[in-house]
């Protein structure tokens, strides 16, 4: 029993060395990440701030923002990427309104959604994560399908085409959701909120583990981690943020139709995610900001902005595969001295920077379970 301590000790050492060795130089600029953050922040309050388009407009990039994260969540860390993160923004945003509807008050129904998302999230979820790659896509896209069909089918329940008017959203005190100025820094603060619970999964063991099962998930199998267990958890949360962002869509535009929860939506959501850049959290929502920029401003000068945005969308996979966010820390690291890190090819890379932890993290399992075993 002696040697294996002493080689999980020895191994252990050796990877918190280079962890500390390659930390050193990040640690040494998060200052300059959180006066960019903080700075980014105010912009997009002074931006709130106003009750016109402008206004309108950064409110939905931040709820499209939450529903991106959460494909970037599942897709970047756990390689399970979804094609149906909108129809669950569209059950989200439909649970308000048929709830409403039925004669519930806005927090009611506000509950109610969320617990008919987080229902479909754990009944969908024990299909889906028994694929992987295509067929998760697939799988993904059916589910998104499904209720898609329902919603302009049913329309009892729906409203058909016409879809369902929102009655009145939720009041609690001084917090009045049916004034738009409320309502668009209550978005943010949904948001903020949001990421602070996907950054804390990122950061955890959990989040460890969701790495080492896209990088080999034989591996982790092997060393006794139940990673179709880790993979359900991960979809559970990705599909809870698109019904979290559907509550806030119904809100901020009063009304919800079958078309959020087709195909095309479904589509842009997932984009939103690539383009930004899978395997980090401001990626998507970085992705959403120039998606709804290129719908809502490019379209006002081009007749064509469809064919431009799709252009450039695909010039964007193929020159960089790590996304706009991975692009630009690739130019900040450069500016700023730091070494480069090797990069990797595919829509599902992960960003430049987190390449190297990925080995540390591989190895830190590793450690740890066979620490575990000789205790």
């Amino acid at each position: 029993m002696t040697t294996p301590r002493t080689t999980v000790g020895a191994s252990t050492h050796r990877v918190g060395a280079s962890g500390g060795a390659r930390r050193s130089a990040p640690r040494s600029f998060r200052p300059v990440q959180a006066v960019a953050g903080l700075v980014v922040l105010a912009v997009v309050c002074v931006l709130l701030s106003g009750t016109g388009f402008t206004s309108q407009l950064v409110t939905q990039m931040l709820v499209f923002a939450i529903a991106a994260m959460g494909v970037g969540f599942l897709g970047g860390y756990g390689g399970l990427v979804s094609l149906g993160q909108a129809s669950m923004l569209g059950l989200g945003a439909y649970g308000v309104a048929v709830a409403e509807a039925k004669g519930f008050g806005p927090w009611t129904a506000v509950g109610l959604a969320l617990l008919v998302t987080l229902a479909v999230a754990l009944l969908a979820g024990l299909i889906a994560v028994r694929v992987r790659g295509i067929g998760f896509v697939i799988m993904t896209l059916a589910v998104g399908q499904i209720l898609f069909g329902l919603s302009s089918s049913w329309v009892a329940v729906s409203g058909g085409d016409n879809g369902l008017i929102l009655l009145s959203a939720p009041v609690l005190g001084p917090l009045d959701l049916n004034d738009p100025k409320q309502l668009s820094y209550t978005v943010l603060a949904v948001f903020l909120i949001g990421a602070a619970i996907l950054w804390t999964f990122v950061r955890s063991p959990f989040g460890l583990s969701l790495r080492g099962i896209k990088s080999n998930e034989q591996r982790l199998k092997t060393l006794g981690y139940a990673t179709r267990l880790h993979l359900y958890i991960g979809y559970v949360v990705s599909v809870l943020c698109g019904g979290v962002a559907g509550i806030l869509f119904v809100f901020t535009n009063g009304l919800i139709t079958p078309t959020t929860l087709d195909f095309g939506h479904n589509g842009i959501i997932t984009l939103m995610a690539v383009i930004g850049g899978l395997g980090s959290l401001w990626g998507p929502a970085l992705g959403s900001v120039v998606v709804l920029l290129f719908q809502q401003d490019l379209s006002l000068y081009v007749e064509r902005w469809a064919t431009v945005m799709g252009l450039v969308f695909v010039a964007i996979v193929i020159f960089a595969p790590e996304g706009l966010w991975g692009v630009g820390q690739a130019i900040v690291r450069r500016l700023s001295g730091r070494p480069s890190s090797p990069t990797t090819r595919g829509i599902a890379a992960l960003p430049q920077g987190e390449v190297t932890d990925q080995s540390a993290a591989d190895t830190r399992l590793e450690d740890s379970t066979a620490e575990r075993t000789v205790r």
